[in-house]
């Protein structure tokens, strides 16, 4: 039988709403530990995962008000690395969305600020290229790459496209965007998809590599931010698993540096022990 009902559709953030959230991650993210110019990695990723790529423009924008922006050099160079948060997100979310973003910016570019370089011209997937690949995948995962190798023995086209496309071409080049801006860039994607399993990696991934667990909690706290923005609702899941058992894995992992004495939740709600 017909009904009239009607599914309730989100209106669209306003420009202002989009200002007001920028201001508000800012001022929560971690920059003091961190660095400056991380901030706007998380929100642009966390927009077009959110699929308000509309607002990449909006952000840029509102980027180029800034005094370090002024020059067309400056632009240019912000433009690469906001390409290179794009260009990472293609493996993490697919293509659709980045480059629905790429259009948005390229709209509101002025001639002088665009930047023509081409980061991956001389790629080849070689050998090299795996073995860098494989560094970084080590780096995130360190003894947990056992059990993943397990598991893709038999899934060997994963496997590969893991060690020389996911890793090799996209995640593992850090020359525009730093290591902890990468896995910013990752976990917030991955994140902004609900995936309990992928995030409870990459929130460990993120301590592998030096951040510590105060701050990846307040990362996630600015991706939640924009998650509302994008009216992206979250199981309880996500957010129990970051509150309890990130903190517990990294005050073991603070007392045992050989990363074996902590146990999680995520043992039985994702198949991944969190240590």
């Amino acid at each position: 039988m017909a009904t009239n009902k009607q599914i309730p559709i989100p209106r669209d953030p306003t420009k202002e709403e989009a200002h007001a959230l920028f201001n508000e991650v800012e001022e929560k993210f971690p920059s003091s530990t961190l660095g400056d110019g991380k901030w706007y990695i998380l929100t642009l990723a966390a927009l077009v995962g959110g699929s308000q790529a509309s607002h990449a423009p909006t952000l840029y924008s509102y980027l180029l008000t800034r005094p370090e922006f002024q020059t067309p050099d400056q632009r240019q160079a912000l433009m690469r690395r906001l390409r290179e948060v794009l260009f990472k997100l293609i493996i993490i979310v697919g293509v659709c969305k980045p480059l629905d973003a790429v259009f948005e910016i390229e709209a509101v570019t002025r001639e002088e600020d665009r930047d023509y370089s081409f980061s991956r011209e001389n790629w080849q997937c070689d050998e090299s290229n795996a073995q860098r690949g494989e560094q970084w995948l080590n780096r995130l995962y360190s003894h947990n790459m056992g059990g993943i190798n397990k598991a893709l023995a038999s899934q060997r086209d994963f496997a590969w496209t893991s060690k020389h496309i996911t890793y090799g071409l996209y995640l593992s080049d850090h020359s525009i965007l730093t290591d902890v801006e990468t896995e910013i860039t990752v976990l917030t994607g991955i994140m902004m998809q609900n995936l309990p399993r992928e995030t409870s990696w990459h929130l460990r991934g993120t301590r592998r590599i030096g951040v510590s667990s105060e701050d990846v909690e307040t990362i996630q706290q600015c991706i939640e931010l924009v998650a509302q923005f994008c009216s992206h609702l979250y199981e309880a899941l996500v957010r129990s698993m970051s509150r309890s058992s990130v903190h517990q894995w990294c005050q073991n992992r603070d007392q045992d540096q050989g990363l074996r004495k902590s146990k999680s939740t995520f043992d039985s709600c994702t198949g991944a022990t969190f240590d």
